[in-house]
């Protein structure tokens, strides 16, 4: 693939990344506005989404690009985070082996999503999910997502 290629691709994950932040923080505060008045914390203000944006330097000091974290604590949900970022540098000497494409150039670029949320209910499992789009010499897109256990009593049910 070509430079130019591989710029509009990385121009189309970080814009994806980042709509996709907006859709779900405006679905989560949803929910916060839906919840029914008998529900439990309904007499509470219904959660907002705070952004606050970062920085970041690689590990010789430059400059690396960063992201934005948004954070939200609701009457749904106690804490939900729902990040963004996009970063660059070098990976470090003793990760270059460990790291597709890293090995012959250091380069990289990542941008991506993750998202924590962990509600008030404790039946509902918290949720975890990131994915990332990577470039070194390599590009690939990556991530999971996870569902916590609950309550443990419930880990041992038959």
């Amino acid at each position: 693939m070509d430079a130019g290629q591989l710029e509009a691709r990385q121009t189309r994950a970080r814009a994806w990344f980042e709509a996709l932040r907006d859709d779900i923080c405006a679905a989560f505060e949803a929910v916060e506005d839906s919840l029914p008045e008998s529900a439990p914390f309904a007499d509470r203000t219904p959660g907002r989404f705070r952004r606050t944006p970062w920085q970041r330097t690689d590990h010789t000091g430059a400059p690396g690009g960063g992201g934005v974290m948004a954070i939200m604590h609701g009457r749904v949900f106690e804490k939900v985070g729902v990040h963004c970022s996009t970063v660059h540098g070098e990976f470090a000497p003793e990760f270059r082996n460990d790291i597709p494409g890293a090995e012959k150039d250091p380069r990289f670029w990542a941008s991506g999503i993750s998202l924590i949320a962990h509600l008030h209910n404790p039946n509902v499992p918290a949720v975890h999910m990131n994915t990332r789009f990577v470039v070194t010499s390599k590009s690939w897109f990556g991530g999971g997502a996870d569902l916590t256990p609950v309550l443990d009593r419930r880990r041992h049910i038959l």
